[in-house]
């Protein structure tokens, strides 16, 4: 069945529920609307961000799975390029960004992290961002805990990417 007729005949169904006032076919309806909605996959932010580059752009579906450098060119995010090579070339994920790019998709939650300096008091080793980036203290205030838990996007476009491979920083992941 094409999808055409599908919505055909959920349509008729519907008339038909609705004359006969049959709970039951609207419950059929119902179902039959759940078991073909397609489910939308999760994927990565860079991945998101390479379907709606290339949709906006008009880069087709076949030519956005080879990640080729013509289509890459102009891309604004060219550091997401291994990241999207790698990803494209691991086994399943061609599948996976078909069914993001036709279905749609959910983005997956983006790990957090709290950054903090070894070795010194705790009144001045977290890393913090209220108007600006500045090294604060290390309690567990309701109010505090929001400043002091970024995500590796946020870090990196403020420069402070090298965190991750310093080895007198201590990395915490958090929920």
């Amino acid at each position: 069945m094409n999808e055409k007729q599908i919505t055909d005949l959920i349509e008729r169904m519907r008339e038909l529920g609705h004359i006969y006032s049959y709970q039951g076919a609207k419950n059929l309806i119902r179902e039959y609307e759940k078991l073909n909605k397609p489910e939308k996959v999760t994927i990565p932010q860079f991945v998101a961000d390479w379907i709606e580059y290339c949709k906006f752009t008009h880069v087709n579906l076949q030519h956005a799975l080879i990640v080729g450098d013509v289509y890459f060119y102009n891309y604004a995010n060219q550091k997401d390029f291994s990241k999207l090579k790698e990803f494209l070339e691991t086994e399943n994920n061609q599948a996976t960004f078909a069914r993001a790019w036709l279905d749609g998709y959910e983005v997956e939650e983006e790990k957090r992290y709290i950054v903090k300096i070894k070795n010194l008091d705790s009144d001045v080793r977290v890393l913090k961002k209220r108007n600006r980036w500045y090294f604060g203290g290390d309690w567990d205030d309701a109010r505090d805990t929001g400043l002091k838990i970024h995500t590796r996007k946020e870090l990196e476009e403020a420069g402070f990417g090298w965190v991750f491979d310093c080895p007198g920083i201590e990395i915490e992941e958090v929920e």
